[in-house]
């Protein structure tokens, strides 16, 4: 009896706030506001830098957003952070990898900005393609017949590449070979002047993979 007298009585209660117009529902949970993100756009890819024989990944940033804006892109081969990037100016950067070739991968561009007393942040990433650099041994190679008769006097040859090789001269007084850095040369002079051709080859080994190249030349 006493159970149905309370349940009356709240039933009561309940119906007197609703005639009366009361709030009487539960507070919903309030939603997380959420900061708006920075507006940029990004690219990146994979190129050679001929000189080095070695890759390199310029990324690329714009700042797209109403604000001044930090950039910070990260990659395999390390991080650059740029700070206050003005509306519509950019970040551009050339990460050095070091290596001959690499895979493709991805960069990750994360932006911050502080607005209307608020900092806003955003993250994306973007792609580039798998880029392989080394070449064949790249020689610089002369001869020279001083008394013009068709016959080497003496030949020379020059490493231009990137990396040391094992270069060889064929021909003019047999054969000679000698390890050369880049941008050393030797030269093979022959007091017999018998050889007709001089034959230049060399050979490389980078990141396990051979190189070889092979040069003719005659007076």
């Amino acid at each position: 009896m006493k159970i149905n007298r309370l349940r009356s009585a709240v039933s009561a209660v309940v119906g007197a706030a609703v005639v009366a117009g009361a709030s009487f529902a539960l507070a919903a949970p309030a939603l997380a506001q959420q900061a708006t993100g920075v507006n940029t756009a990004a690219n990146a890819r994979a190129e050679c830098n001929t000189a080095t024989e070695t890759a390199v990944v310029p990324v690329h940033v714009l700042n797209r957003d109403s604000a001044p804006i930090d950039v910070r892109v990260t990659t395999a081969f390390g991080d650059h952070k740029i700070s206050k990037i003005a509306p519509n100016k950019a970040f551009y950067h050339r990460f050095e990898t070091g290596k001959g070739s690499v895979p493709a991968g991805e960069a990750t561009v994360a932006a911050y900005k502080w607005e209307n007393g608020k900092g806003h942040y955003s993250t994306s990433k973007v792609r580039y393609g798998a880029v392989s650099c080394v070449v064949k041994p790249r020689l610089q190679t002369s001869v020279t017949d001083r008394d013009g008769d068709g016959r080497i006097d003496s030949a020379t040859v020059k490493n231009v590449g990137a990396h040391t090789v094992d270069a060889r001269i064929s021909g003019p007084k047999g054969s000679e070979a000698r390890r050369l850095a880049p941008g050393a040369s030797f030269t093979v002079t022959d007091p017999a002047d018998l050889s007709p051709i001089a034959v230049f080859t060399a050979y490389k080994v980078v990141d396990g993979t051979p190189y070889f190249t092979s040069v003719t030349k005659r007076p």
